[in-house]
């Protein structure tokens, strides 16, 4: 039988953490639990990840190229009405859904708070959102600045994704990003 490809031992990691993940909170989630739930050895995860917070990392990182590259096919569809108050909708919509958001609420808390790494890859991967966002707001919009709104619209749905985790009543979503996208496309 072949030794198990490098990809899917990680996968099997990331997979089975985000599965305890369900149940327990992401501190109370040991390295050895991990790797017993993985049935893989501890030495094997150490192997691939150093921490916890990497393994976290991987898991939101996953999470978030996924949508891009669903952000990037839905913008380039031409059967689709992609103009830019849709496209704004759409970035604040699936940018602040729940799911996985408390994943991304801890890494941007260990971010900032001392795991200078963890920091370095979480700005990485908002300066890339933020291009991505900012080239297709260009497109539509030509003389619109678009960093500015990219900008808007990433920090936007960070307030939006806190407001749900928070469970704030006081808060209606949907309605606030659609009053946020009349605005920004008044």
């Amino acid at each position: 039988m072949a030794a198990p490809l490098k990809n899917n031992i990680k996968e099997k990691i990331l997979v089975t953490t985000a599965t305890l993940m369900q149940n327990k909170s992401f501190n109370d989630i040991s390295l050895a639990g991990i790797a017993r739930a993985a049935e893989i050895s501890k030495g094997t995860l150490y192997y691939y990840y150093n921490n916890k917070e990497d393994i976290l990392f991987d898991i939101t990182d996953n999470y978030l190229s996924k949508l891009s590259d669903d952000f990037i096919s839905w913008v380039e569809n031409k059967e689709k009405d992609t103009s830019i108050s849709r496209l704004i909708r759409y970035v604040l919509e699936r940018s602040s859904a729940k799911d996985f958001g408390s994943l991304r609420l801890y890494l941007a808390g260990a971010a900032v708070s001392g795991n200078e790494t963890l920091r370095q890859k979480y700005i990485e991967r908002y300066h890339y959102f933020k291009n991505t966002i900012r080239d297709k707001i260009i497109e539509r919009c030509p003389d619109s600045d678009g960093d500015y709104i990219s900008w808007l619209l990433l920090t936007t749905m960070d307030g939006i994704l806190i407001q749900n985790q928070l469970g704030n009543s006081e808060f209606d979503s949907k309605d606030f990003i659609e009053k946020t996208v009349l605005l920004i496309t008044k």
